[in-house]
């Protein structure tokens, strides 16, 4: 079985009885965290935990010691249940990894095994060994993807998160969080309980977000995007050195930009066949992301196609150089940022 979407698995804890195996991955550590207590609080009842449940950190764990947990009895009659956390299969040795094979191809009788990828990915589309454990995990049990929610979802979790700590956030604050911080739930969860326990009661106000919450990389490189499209070299500049001052690497830096460009030109394209935001977000990977295509369809029409494109060029060509060249490389991020600069407002004559 596999479950694409997190309806689907609540659904299935709500309805169905347990299964032998589960593998939870995607992009949300948070969720995966949320799932694989919810899976084991469904197998085991809390009474039992400390018996019949069973945790193990893969990097501390042989294979072994997962199976004889799975196998072994259970004084109190009902299901065992045991987690392995962050399973990296391709580090696996030969033997461990024909264990693991061998484990997946049969389960005990009341056995559950969860595996939770909080930190470590699943690339089937890279690793044979992942690809064999999606497989016989879909056939034994369930493979559940927890690629995060939707903006409108990621607002209504902070409220609720805020309103179990007693205080309350307004939907428009939670939006300039997940602007700023990004869309990490985790992260946005502790975000919020910080600013919680700053605020003690009551209504959260915006300077608190401003002044307690963490930027994320995203966001900061998005003002250097936003001031380079209004004529504020100068600005953009600043901007540049405040993330190198933060420790920012240049590479992710951008990349970042990279992906802010990208936006641009893809909204051009759709609008010069009349197309919308909705569609461009229906066609990438934008769930939970909307507010970039929003942005963006914002800005784009004081641009020509060509201009964009000849940014994304200098991009990559940025890019190449800092994989290449010895030249420093705060030194080539400013020079690609006047490039940008220049690409998209001296005049057409100049391109």
């Amino acid at each position: 079985m596999r479950l694409e979407k997190e309806q689907d698995l609540q659904k299935h804890l709500k309805e169905d009885p347990c299964l032998p195996v589960y593998l939870l991955y995607g992009q949300q550590s948070y969720l995966v965290r949320l799932y694989a207590k919810k899976l084991r609080e469904k197998a085991v009842p809390p009474s039992l935990m400390n018996l019949n449940f069973t945790y193990f950190d893969a990097s501390r764990t042989g294979i072994d010691e997962v199976s004889d947990a799975l196998e072994s009895v259970s004084f109190t009659g009902g299901t065992r249940c045991v987690q392995l956390t962050d399973l990296d299969a391709d580090k696996l040795s030969a033997a461990e990894w024909n264990k693991l094979k061998e484990r997946l191809a049969g389960f005990p009788q009341d056995a559950v095994l969860i595996i939770s990828q909080q930190n470590i990915p699943v690339d089937a589309k890279k690793s044979a060994r992942w690809r064999a454990i999606l497989k016989a995990v879909e056939q034994a049990g369930a493979v559940a993807v927890l690629n995060g929610r939707s903006r409108r979802e990621t607002v209504r979790f902070l409220t609720s998160l805020c309103q179990k700590n007693g205080c309350a956030i307004s939907p428009a604050l939670c939006e300039s969080l997940i602007d700023r911080c990004g869309d990490d739930m985790l992260v946005l969860g502790q975000e919020i309980q910080k600013l919680c326990a700053y605020q003690g009661t009551g209504e959260i106000p915006t300077e608190a977000v401003e002044m307690l919450s963490i930027r994320h990389l995203d966001a900061n490189v998005f003002d250097l995007a936003r001031r380079i499209l209004a004529k504020n070299l100068s600005g953009a500049l600043e901007n540049l050195q405040e993330l190198f001052d933060m420790g920012s690497e240049p590479v992710a830096v951008l990349g970042a930009l990279n992906t802010s460009f990208i936006d641009l030109y893809r909204c051009k394209t759709a609008r010069e066949q009349g197309l919308l935001a909705a569609d461009i977000t229906g066609a990438f990977p934008y769930k939970g992301k909307e507010f970039r295509i929003r942005n963006a369809m914002r800005d784009v029409d004081r641009f020509s196609r060509r201009r964009l494109a000849r940014c994304i060029f200098l991009l990559a060509h940025t890019d190449y150089q800092l994989k290449s060249s010895r030249t420093d490389s705060q030194i080539l991020m400013q020079e690609a940022v006047i490039r940008l600069f220049l690409a998209l407002h001296r005049q057409e004559g100049g391109l």
